[in-house]
């Protein structure tokens, strides 16, 4: 039996998780760089691989300098 925590999620729930975009969830998968399975047309993904995967991404990326304004 699959626990309850690992039990893999459809792409909605697993946008909703993440609190981003399930359209560029589906293209990260679509493109390979997102581990899922494909269960006819729905996009399966495992909720741990995904997160380690994005939040990964979010340490390696710059972060982006903010203007500010000086008058």
């Amino acid at each position: 039996m699959i626990e309850e925590n690992k039990k893999p999620l459809y792409l909605g729930a697993m946008a909703r998780r993440l609190r981003i975009p399930a359209t560029w969830l589906r293209a990260e998968a679509e493109a390979g760089r997102i581990p899922h399975l494909r269960a006819g047309s729905a996009l399966l993904f495992d909720p741990e691989a995904v997160e380690r995967i994005v939040f990964d991404r979010l340490r390696e990326s710059p972060t982006p300098a903010k203007e500010v304004s000086c008058g």
